[in-house]
């Protein structure tokens, strides 16, 4: 059965700071930001993040809920203007496996499609096997653009594409 998956709303920004921070502890290779930089940020930041995400301004943020428990969260933003990337993916441990993270992708490539873009790009870890197989899954494809990961530079992000 699939979870539910809807957009955030703009009073969740305590309830995204617990599950950010979740999902930092639990993969901390498998994002740009870390745990240490995120715990310190304060109360307002994440309320202007769960505002903007349910907004779909320049940003939507999706959460996949398990009852009334989030299992799975995916961010949409503008970068550079006119790109769309995807970001901040995580699906829970126990809740891999069950297509929630296609969901969460699918909702964001919605949005972006809604946005009038082609594309929907963004950036995974070379190591994380279980997102490189996801984002093959809903048919992103490699664009040979690689780069270091900020916290880990001996790590590469690899650069992802998929057309809308």
């Amino acid at each position: 059965m699939l979870p539910i998956v809807r957009r955030i709303r703009p009073d969740e920004g305590l309830r995204l700071r617990a599950f950010r921070l979740r999902a930092l502890a639990d993969s901390p290779s498998a994002f740009g930001s870390t745990l240490g930089r995120e715990e310190a940020f304060a109360d307002e930041v994440w309320h202007e993040r769960a505002t903007r995400g349910a907004s779909g301004q320049d940003r939507v943020t999706y959460v996949a809920e398990d009852g009334d428990r989030w299992i799975g969260i995916g961010t949409g933003l503008v970068a550079d203007g006119l790109r769309l990337d995807l970001v901040g993916m995580f699906v829970e441990p126990e809740a891999r496996g069950r297509r929630v993270g296609v969901a969460l992708v699918e909702s964001v490539a919605a949005w972006a499609r809604g946005r009038g873009t082609a594309h929907l790009s963004l950036w995974v870890t070379s190591t994380n096997q279980a997102a490189l197989a996801l984002y093959h899954r809903c048919d992103f494809k490699m664009t040979g653009g690689h780069q270091p990961l900020d916290h880990t530079p001996s790590l590469l992000q690899l650069e992802m594409v998929r057309d809308l």
